[in-house]
């Protein structure tokens, strides 16, 4: 899962604040009104107890899967896929696609494919009587793992029948000694472990639970349905990309078939969470284009544009008709004291948004300034962008000097980096995991989380009706501490997540198409 932003404990969705914080990404609790009204129609039913949900028949057949999940998850492990920030994908994630492609076809799955740039996609079809249809359903996951920290040469250390004890990581490779510790908030989860399975690395490299666990689940699923062939279901499609961890997953994602109309994605991390809500993003570059030559020559060709690029950046924060023109923005902080009325990052909290800025200067003679904006809605991007446009065209004009022919020129170009899934996700989704999670056993959770996801990247790349793919929901994984030394997966999470796919096929072949 990447993590774009600061590391904020989970809110749960009555506004408490989660006993056992995580060093996941900010979650927060309110949600986009589509889902909030989506989430009060459910919750308006009786809710379903695991005792009388008839998906608790599935409990039996998950079990028989559970040591052949963890064995897997044990494996995968070994596979040294990094992505990196310098290369489109690497040779290890290049490897790793063939080994699960390779896998995938022994289980029973022939007809598999894997792209030419290394997505590896399977169609399950319906068997449902004829007549009946379901929706599509899509599961999806990433097998890259983080690039910040190495996942070369993992040695897993299993954990059985924890004692609620400080774990000794040993010594990183940079000389720290890396301890998990269950009286730190980093680490309080680890208390409801106590008597579980948990699987941490030896502190010298990056575990890679995200995404192992997660590839892990997936291909378990497959396994299981090929297995048990006469289980109903709907059509299933499951994709499993490179690149998430540098923000690629979605650049060839159209290379596989992949069109779900209800999608789920596994990459999420323990205690019932159930990522629906993220942040929308936007990069709005605005190249300021002066002249090359020497400053000490006035009659010369040397143009400034570095203070055209400072106006603007000044303009766009400081412009006094914000509060009024822009209420109800998220981005927009109207009782701001510094004198800039756009929040950057470091004062945006929960379903706050942000516009952050950077300057480039790739040549003498350009500057870049280059906006990114993340709000929860959409039309708040919307609205900036629009007023990052007026801003931009007003100051052409204002260093357009006909007279000396010193102009100074302004280009725009903007990138939707990835959207909020909770804006695109099919109707019943959120209804379909509260009974699948309640067939579990387990309790759910609705989140919202301030970065992004796959399933957020793949909306954004996917913008035509021919290619559009809906805003997935994320499912908990047992992923803990993620991009570090001290990662660590709880093993009852990932045999969660894994039983709660298998609930949600059950979910949506009773939906009606």
């Amino acid at each position: 899962m990447k993590k774009l932003l600061s590391f904020l404990p989970a809110l749960l969705l009555t506004g408490l604040f989660s006993t056992a914080a995580q060093a996941t990404p900010a979650r927060v609790s309110p949600l986009t009104a589509q889902v909030a009204r989506n989430l009060a129609a459910v919750q308006m039913h009786a809710p379903t107890t695991p005792d009388n949900n008839p998906q608790r028949r599935n409990k039996t057949l998950v079990e028989q899967y559970r040591s052949t999940l963890f064995d897997r998850f044990l494996q995968y492990v070994t596979y040294n896929s990094q992505s990196s920030y310098t290369e489109e994908i690497t040779p290890d994630q290049i490897a790793t696609a063939k080994k699960l492609y390779e896998e995938i076809k022994s289980l029973g799955y022939p007809q598999a494919q894997l792209s030419e740039h290394h997505y590896i996609f399977v169609k399950i079809p319906s068997n449902l009587p004829e007549g009946q249809q379901a929706p599509i359903l899509g599961f999806s996951a990433h097998y890259d793992v983080t690039p910040d920290v190495t996942t070369n040469n993992v040695h897993a250390q299993v954990i059985k029948n924890y004692r609620g004890n400080k774990i000794d990581l040993g010594v990183n490779p940079k000389g720290e000694r890396q301890v998990l510790d269950p009286d730190t908030p980093r680490d309080a989860y680890l208390k409801t472990r106590i008597g579980k399975t948990i699987v941490t690395s030896d502190g010298t490299t990056n575990l890679g639970a995200d995404n192992r666990a997660g590839m892990s689940i997936l291909i378990t699923l497959l396994q299981l349905l090929a297995e048990n062939p006469n289980r109903p279901h709907g059509e299933i499609q499951m994709v499993i990309a490179p690149n998430e961890e540098t923000g690629g997953a979605a650049d060839y994602i159209t290379e596989v078939p992949y069109r779900p109309e209800i999608a789920f994605d596994f990459d999420g991390s323990v205690d019932g969470e159930l990522m629906v809500n993220n942040f929308n993003a936007l990069q709005i570059l605005v190249t300021v284009k002066g002249h090359e030559g020497h400053q000490s020559n006035a009659d010369g060709t040397y143009i400034n544009h570095g203070l055209a690029a400072a106006d603007l950046v000044k303009q766009v924060y400081e412009d006094p008709s914000i509060p009024r023109r822009f209420a109800g923005n998220s981005i927009v902080n109207p009782q701001s004291t510094n004198g800039h009325w756009l929040r950057l990052p470091t004062e945006s909290r929960n379903m706050e948004g942000y516009l952050d800025v950077f300057i480039q200067r790739p040549a003498n003679d350009v500057t870049i300034v280059d906006f990114r904006a993340r709000s929860f809605a959409q039309a708040d991007l919307d609205e900036i962008e629009q007023f990052i446009r007026e801003i931009t065209a007003f100051l052409a004009q204002k260093y357009d000097d006909e007279n000396t022919q010193k102009k100074v020129t302004f280009s725009i170009e903007t990138k939707s980096t990835y959207n909020n899934v909770g804006e695109t996700a099919h109707p019943a989704s959120l209804d379909v995991a509260r009974a699948a999670f309640a067939g579990a056993g387990v309790t759910m959770r609705p989140v919202s989380e301030r970065a992004g996801t796959t399933g957020a990247i793949f909306v954004a790349a996917t913008k035509n009706e021919e290619e559009k793919i809906v805003g997935s929901f994320m499912l908990l994984t047992g992923q803990n501490n993620m991009h570090s030394y001290v990662e660590w997966l709880s093993e009852e999470d990932m045999f969660n997540g894994f039983w709660i796919g298998l609930n949600i096929m059950d979910e949506v072949a009773r939906l009606k198409k």
